[in-house]
């Protein structure tokens, strides 16, 4: 096969489902560069498969209804159509949670508990937890043919070491034990809690301890859902001004930073874990607008690659277009309200 010509071997591959391409990027160093290759041009048709266009779950508290109760909103968003696809509306009641984090059509609910949502099906699973604080991921281990919940929590109140506990269900959200497993323990670190789950591997954010910017990190720590062990990944360094986001574009781990004032974006993508080698892939730079911008997801609109973006306060969602370098909000999206300074959730492979 490798004797074969890049455009035959790009039109059988196109022909695959998107899991036996996963599958096929680890058949060698050329595979997994051609399948997973960011290059817009010879391999897009590939891509289109690859890598689906995204959703959006944006959700928020308001008085949506005559009776004055507060209600739960959470809007499913078609990024390619720029349009709301879906409204759903729930009680006040799962108010307590914290933060949603994602993985494939599953959205896994944070907070007093923990709770998994199948979008497809409407089924819901709570996991059965203690009352330990902690932060939280979900994804996906192809070995196991697993969804994992990955529990980082303190082990002492001293502060000095961590836990990692993890719990598995099936893609029926059925369990596969009744309790957690301890896996590891490591020094205490302070997270962050917006992981980012890419190719059965959940990353954190590490704050960096006694820092003047509270918000200045240098770290990742990675959890690899199949082996279900971790390791520290150095990042590069940020300046005081800029905050750091982890986020998922293309079946890679990028790492924004976001300038805290202004829209001014620089975008790395991990090329090599073992190494901890970064390339600067996109570096947007629109200080004309007053106010700061953060990463969510890339789209392709036709052939053109756009990145999807909400601002720091909340309101829409606005797209850069990557050939023109111009920024734009589609009119259908203008009113959309994320809650606090959380994250929309990126949703793939959702099918309505």
């Amino acid at each position: 096969m490798n004797e074969l010509p890049v455009e035959i071997l790009v039109e059988v591959l196109s022909r695959l489902p998107y899991k036996s391409l996963c599958r096929f990027t680890c058949v060698s160093k050329e595979w997994h560069s051609l399948i997973s290759s960011p290059d817009p041009g010879l391999v897009k048709d590939l891509r289109h498969r690859l890598h689906p266009n995204p959703y959006l779950y944006i959700w928020d508290f308001n008085k949506y209804f005559d009776d004055d109760r507060l209600t739960l909103r959470l809007s499913i968003v078609d990024i390619a159509n720029e349009r709301i696809q879906e409204n759903h509306y729930l009680p006040y009641g799962y108010s307590n949670f914290y933060y949603l984090v994602s993985c494939h059509n599953f959205i896994c609910f944070v907070g007093s508990m923990i709770s998994i949502h199948n979008l497809s099906t409407q089924e819901t699973a709570v996991v059965p937890d203690t009352v330990d604080y902690g932060d939280v991921g979900f994804g996906y281990s192809s070995l196991s043919n697993e969804y994992k919940v990955v529990k980082w929590f303190m082990q002492d109140a001293e502060g000095i070491s961590m836990g990692c506990k993890i719990f598995s269900l099936s893609d029926r959200l059925t369990f596969k034990s009744d309790s957690w497993r301890l896996t590891e323990t490591r020094p205490f670190e302070d997270l962050s809690g917006n992981p980012a789950s890419v190719n059965g591997v959940i990353y954190w954010l590490m704050y960096t301890q006694n820092h003047p910017n509270f918000y200045q990190m240098d770290s990742i720590l990675a959890t690899d859902l199949d082996k279900e062990e971790s390791e520290i990944i150095s990042c590069p360094e940020l300046s005081p001004s800029t905050r750091a986001y982890l986020l998922e574009l293309k079946e890679c781990l990028y790492l924004a930073h976001c300038s805290s004032e202004k829209a001014i974006v620089e975008m790395w993508r991990l090329e090599d874990p073992k190494n901890c080698v970064w390339v600067s892939e996109y570096y947007i730079n629109l200080s004309s607008i007053r106010y700061a911008i953060v990463p969510l997801t890339s789209v392709l609109v036709g052939h053109v690659e756009k990145l999807v973006f909400i601002p720091s306060g909340g309101r829409a969602l606005l797209y850069y277009n990557v050939e023109t370098g111009t920024m734009s909000t589609p009119d259908n999206l203008v009113h959309l309200k994320q809650h606090r300074l959380e994250l929309p959730c990126v949703l793939k492979y959702m099918e309505f």
